[in-house]
């Protein structure tokens, strides 16, 4: 049995080969940028008002002082989303509004509510600056810059971002194909009755959903029965499907526990077997055909734990992720004896007080307990070497 960081630094040790795919921005949402992204054009895309007033030429205003100066005003007005390009005499004022694009002759906007109209004309009574109330061709981004950085989680903000700059779409790293096996006699799927006897299958939805999520796409989700042949078949259609294999239940030591003796009759190489952690001890690893598999205990909370602490992580490095915020630091609001040399991870929630994170973990927490999934937000650590904690301890906390 090996320590959570041997197991931690082995399973993220490991690689596998994550290819690229082009997707509509549309459809990119929490993908990873595989390159950077550069504007293909500049923004604004053309000089333009930042308000409602009138458009102006700066140059002619210069050199009034004592004498007022009078623009007339054009008799057109400039709205967002003119097509045709206005072309003006300098010595006039035309009205223009937010968002619409300035002729070329003119650089400055004078507010409505600051201008001074006397018979149709715009008066002006001091200089005005180049550029006032003007937002300036490619003063945001010019055309050719680096917008968005390589590795890159696509959000709705940076989405907007690209759309602005022209991009249509995007080369991002392909959703991971994951194949998920569930073991058990007593599982049922999701669209059986429930029978003396059986359970759902809650761990092969759980995973599904949380894989989705994060950068995956699942080719398999079975259930099969404590029967060496029938988890052999899944397993063999998994190495053809997938580039990940996660199993639940069948990883310690049961006599119908098949997992791993289905998994070496296919030439399974295990890379540790059992981690000294709480819950989920069983968790094993090891790679078949360059696949690694994830053999996880069937407990619920263990088997979650797992997807969260390791999965999740492997998962962020094979995407070379740009620092996914997954572990923070928060202060406990309880006290808390544990009595064993495992890691433990308990369920909990984090809140903000007086401008500081803290955690409370849930009232039940064994592996088997399932009610947690209802009240957490994260999941706390515990390391090996901590026996108690305290009220304000600072701990690792999973964010999920």
């Amino acid at each position: 049995m090996i320590t959570f960081d041997e197991a931690f630094n082995i399973v993220n040790s490991t690689s596998i080969r994550v290819r690229s795919e082009a997707v509509s921005v549309l459809n990119a949402m929490d993908r990873i940028s595989y390159h950077d992204s550069i504007s293909k054009s500049d923004y604004p895309t053309e000089n333009n008002s930042a308000m409602d007033g009138y458009a102006l030429s700066s140059g002619i205003t210069s050199k009034v002082s004592a004498e007022s100066l009078k623009l007339d005003i054009n008799n057109n007005v400039i709205y967002a989303g003119d097509t045709s390009k206005k072309s003006v005499n300098e010595r006039v004022a035309i009205k223009i509004m937010t968002g619409g694009y300035m002729p070329e002759e003119l650089d400055a906007v004078i507010p409505v509510e600051d201008a001074n109209i006397v018979d149709n004309n715009l008066v002006i009574t001091s200089p005005i600056n180049p550029n006032k109330n003007v937002r300036r061709k490619g003063e945001d981004i010019r055309k050719g810059d680096v917008i968005l950085s390589k590795n890159t989680k696509l959000t709705p903000e940076t989405i907007a971002l690209l759309v602005s700059c022209n991009i249509k779409k995007i080369e991002v790293y392909e959703k991971i194909p994951v194949s998920i096996i569930s073991t058990g006699n007593e599982i049922l799927s999701f669209n059986q009755k429930l029978r003396y006897g059986k359970i759902y299958n809650s761990n092969g939805i759980i995973a599904e959903n949380f894989l989705s999520k994060n950068g995956c796409t699942i080719t398999k989700n079975v259930v099969c029965k404590d029967n060496l042949a029938d988890i052999k078949n899944s397993l063999l259609s998994a190495i053809e499907n997938s580039k990940i294999i996660i199993t639940s239940a069948g990883a310690s030591f049961g006599d119908k526990d098949f997992i791993e003796e289905a998994l070496g009759s296919l030439g399974f190489k295990i890379k540790f077997r059992q981690v000294k952690i709480k819950p989920a001890k069983p968790f094993s690893f090891g790679i078949i055909k360059k696949i690694p598999v994830f053999i996880i205990p069937g407990n619920p909370m263990a088997f979650y734990t797992c997807l969260v602490v390791f999965v999740r992580q492997f998962i962020d490095n094979l995407l070379n992720a740009d620092n996914p915020a997954h572990i923070i630091k928060s202060r406990s609001s309880f006290e808390y004896t544990k009595t064993n040399k495992r890691r433990e991870f308990i369920p909990a929630r984090f809140y903000y007080k007086n401008g500081s994170v803290y955690s409370e973990i849930y009232k039940k927490h064994g592996s088997a307990m399932i009610s947690s999934l209802g009240y957490m937000n994260s999941i706390i650590s515990i390391p090996e070497n901590i026996s108690e904690v305290h009220s304000d301890d600072l701990l690792d906390t999973y964010l999920i």
